[in-house]
């Protein structure tokens, strides 16, 4: 039987961008894989939720217009971006014409941290940096779980989207999330590009270029007596084009719990109001022999409800950790037992799942990862060919559900 998907999309023109391919399903080529495993879940009204992010999938597939905005929040598994990285180029790659703009970004080289390998940071002046796994100390964070400070009012950031090797994007609309007061330095774009400038007290200032660009220039300005710091939360990049934005976000060592942290989670979710979001935490919850279930759900049933009271009517779906070994050499049960505890959240919270753990292959299984090449020495995270493999793994999943969504004739 014809994949449906297929059908539905030469229908439309043959708009669908397969390449030399028969299908948009990603081959996967490891006897491991629990392949009948790899699907999405849904409880709830998660259904329904889904069948919206579809409908809008296809508005853009079929009329060219709209935008659909993903966030992936995580771990260190997240701030490389090679698992959202994959899983954002197969979601704007399937179909002509709806590779939307790269979305919220992080300069994590400014924070001494490692950078995602699409976009290239370059910064002056000195800066001290916040995580989310730290003490705060009395300092603001928001979705990226970091940021930046500076004293210096010639300080700069570059940032220049990679586009070797990598789908072409670009910007003409720039969100600059920053700390607000009168002590703060004023941001500003390279005058060459700017039409203008707005500050919101909501904690940004937006900017319009003249044309769209595929490199940012943000420096400071000390306009006031008063004026002698600047933090910078983040920074979201958007044009008018029609097509998936897909940010991610990600801290390394994170828990759950510390993004309960960020006191601006819930203020920037609905400044950037993402329509669909994925939440991929847990493995270093669950590393430690000390790991306590009930916290570990408490703290994640917490972190839905703010998201939820943020963003009452977004989609949200939670992937589960992969299987990992505590000081390379000892197989971990309490992933287990996080993951069937993610399930049992998600069947409480009318959200979806997927189950990478079972997917992978369930207990002692990143052994077997790290003999395909997969798994880093570490045997908890993975090597960019096994991100690349969960970014096809997952994408192949939302595939099988907007197949069944196509099936049930919801076709708006």
């Amino acid at each position: 039987m014809k994949i449906i998907v297929i059908s539905i999309l030469f229908f439309f023109n043959q708009i669908c961008n397969l390449s030399a391919q028969d299908t948009p399903y990603k081959a996967i080529n490891y006897s491991f894989i629990h392949q009948t495993a790899d699907s999405i879940y849904f409880f709830g009204k998660a259904t329904s939720d889904f069948y919206t992010i579809c409908s809008n999938l296809n508005q853009m597939i079929t009329k060219g217009n709209g935008q659909l905005r993903v966030l992936q929040i995580g771990d260190s598994h997240i701030q490389a971006d090679h698992f959202s990285g994959r899983l954002r180029e197969n979601l704007q790659s399937f179909a002509l014409g709806i590779q939307g703009s790269r979305g919220f970004i992080f300069p994590y080289n400014v924070a001494a941290t490692n950078n995602p390998d699409n976009y290239k940071v370059k910064y002056t002046g000195k800066w001290q940096h916040c995580r989310n796994i730290q003490s705060l100390n009395n300092c603001e964070l928001g979705i990226a779980g970091i940021s930046v400070t500076t004293s210096d009012s010639a300080s700069s950031i570059q940032i220049i989207l990679n586009n070797k090797n990598y789908p072409h994007q670009d910007f003409n609309k720039v969100k600059i999330f920053h700390n607000t007061g009168d002590s703060v330095f004023t941001v500003k774009l390279n005058e060459n590009q700017l039409i203008n400038g707005k500050f919101d007290n909501l904690g940004f200032t937006t900017f319009t270029t003249t044309s769209h660009f595929d490199t940012l220039n943000l420096f400071l300005q000390k306009t006031d007596s008063l004026q002698h710091n600047f933090t910078l939360y983040g920074i979201e990049l958007d044009n008018d084009d029609p097509g998936v934005i897909y940010s991610a976000v990600g801290v390394n060592g994170a828990e759950i719990n510390s993004f309960l942290k960020c006191s601006l989670l819930e203020s920037q979710l609905k400044i950037i109001h993402p329509d669909w979001i994925i939440i991929s935490l847990g493995t270093n919850d669950a590393y430690g022999k000390n790991f306590d279930g009930a916290i570990f759900e408490n703290n994640y049933n917490q972190l839905i409800k703010r998201i939820k009271n943020a963003l009452p009517n977004s989609f949200i779906l939670l992937t589960t950790p992969a299987d990992s070994y505590r000081k390379k050499r000892y197989p971990n049960p309490d992933m287990t037992l996080a993951k069937n505890i993610i399930l049992n959240i998600a069947k409480q919270n009318h959200c979806a799942a997927w189950d990478l753990y079972e997917i992978m292959g369930g207990f002692k299984s990143m052994k077997l990862w790290q003999n395909a090449g997969l798994s880093a020495n570490d045997k908890v995270h993975c090597s960019k060919a096994g991100y690349v493999l969960q970014g096809d793994l997952l994408f192949n999943a939302i595939l099988k559900a907007y197949d069944k969504y196509i099936e049930s004739g919801n076709r708006q």
